[in-house]
């Protein structure tokens, strides 16, 4: 639901080139401290996890067109530090299958992998007793997707304000030497590329509800699954 489906060229520079550096600078980190998240004895589940991933967000749900992307689950599998790991490993992969462009890489992967954090931490949180098991991860889940989601409508809303922003400033740059025909051509193109951000997040609140609770009940279902079959997955530390 967080993926950022935009090409290259979109999102002014200043703002991918910052989500770039935020994942440079934390698989820098990562690098040093790997062997303390346990990497090493949790290599088939990220392989496992980031391929599940990857199938779930190349399908599409219709209705309501929403893209479930199993990050939540992921987070409570492999931990926050791996589930950031997994989520770019995905991402990169997305890029060619059409699924964005390079440069929306690193924002995506902060989007994405701020589901899985949160989702992680929350579960921890509501699941220190084991009552009302189901409950307690399909609500983890479903707040987290709800934040996840207002992160990436922060980041369209960045990206499409500074563009805005540009335009407008160019306009009133070249008004004097643009003639009256030229300025309402200019006017009218500006109100058809204008985005209307409200609406944007109208339409994506409204349906991507219905895909929170879908992803929520699956999350919540295959969690329940493994804590029956398999309870030590879900110890990560």
């Amino acid at each position: 639901m967080s993926h950022i489906h935009l090409p290259d060229g979109i999102l002014p520079p200043w703002l991918w080139i910052l989500g770039s550096l935020i994942i440079v600078i934390y698989f820098a980190i990562f690098s040093k401290f790997n062997k303390k998240f346990g990497t090493e004895r949790k290599i088939a589940l990220l392989g496992l996890m980031s391929a599940l991933m990857l199938v779930a967000m190349s399908i599409e749900i219709i209705p309501p067109a929403y893209h479930m992307n199993l990050a939540a689950l992921t987070g409570i599998i492999l931990g926050p530090a791996l589930s950031v790991v997994a989520v770019f490993i995905v991402n990169l992969l997305l890029v060619f299958l059409g699924h964005g462009g390079l440069t929306t890489i690193g924002l995506n992967t902060i989007a994405i992998s701020s589901e899985a954090i949160i989702c992680y931490f929350l579960f921890r949180f509501f699941t220190r007793k084991p009552q009302k098991f189901f409950i307690k991860t399909f609500v983890s889940t479903f707040i987290a997707l709800f934040i996840s989601a207002w992160i990436s409508l922060g980041i369209v809303y960045l990206g499409t304000k500074d563009n805005s922003y540009f335009f407008e400033h160019k306009h009133e740059h070249n008004e004097k030497v643009l003639s009256h025909n030229e300025e309402n051509h200019l006017q009218e193109e500006h109100l058809k590329t204008e985005f209307d951000i409200k609406k944007f997040i109208l339409i994506i609140l409204s349906l991507g509800s219905l895909g929170w609770i879908a992803e929520s009940l699956i999350t919540a279902f295959i969690v329940e699954y493994i804590r029956k079959i398999k309870p030590e997955i879900l110890d990560n530390f």
